[in-house]
């Protein structure tokens, strides 16, 4: 697997890809993201690519940069979503993305690296623990915070 940033070649494979019917709401669409990626500049959307398809999404940003967080955190950085497409899942590419997007933020000498997710999205809890997550709260609409302290 490999990320690649989001072009005018691999934009409408990321709007495609899709999750189980249950999934859907854990996750906001690609589409949306890649909306709000357009009007903030500083979102780093990644499409997941594995042998030239397209087979998940992630996007991240500084969190100083999450306009709508209440309080600052400098050098400190978030990750709003990560999806991979309900034909691709149970084959580890979850983890792979995770792994490789950590290794991204990390090369920028983050202090901690956020993560939200739904409380009710068991298998995410799973991942995000094993990857050394911690949770530390709720946002305003009650999905979970965690966090790696670096």
């Amino acid at each position: 697997m490999k990320l690649e940033q989001i072009t005018k070649q691999n934009i409408y494979k990321v709007i495609k890809l899709s999750l189980s019917e249950q999934q859907q709401k854990f996750v906001s669409t690609n589409a949306f993201s890649m909306a709000e990626s357009a009007v903030n500049p500083d979102y780093r959307p990644r499409a997941a690519v594995v042998e030239g398809e397209v087979v998940g999404f992630a996007m991240y940003t500084e969190w100083v940069n999450a306009v709508w967080m209440k309080e600052q955190k400098p050098n400190e950085y978030y990750i709003p979503r990560i999806m991979i497409d309900k034909s691709y899942q149970g084959k580890g590419y979850g983890r792979s993305l995770m792994n490789l997007l950590l290794d991204e933020i990390k090369e920028k000498n983050p202090r901690a690296i956020h993560i939200v997710y739904c409380a009710k999205n068991t298998a995410a809890k799973s991942l995000y623990d094993s990857l050394g997550f911690v949770e530390y709260g709720k946002d305003d609409c009650g999905d979970i915070l965690a966090r790696i302290q670096l």
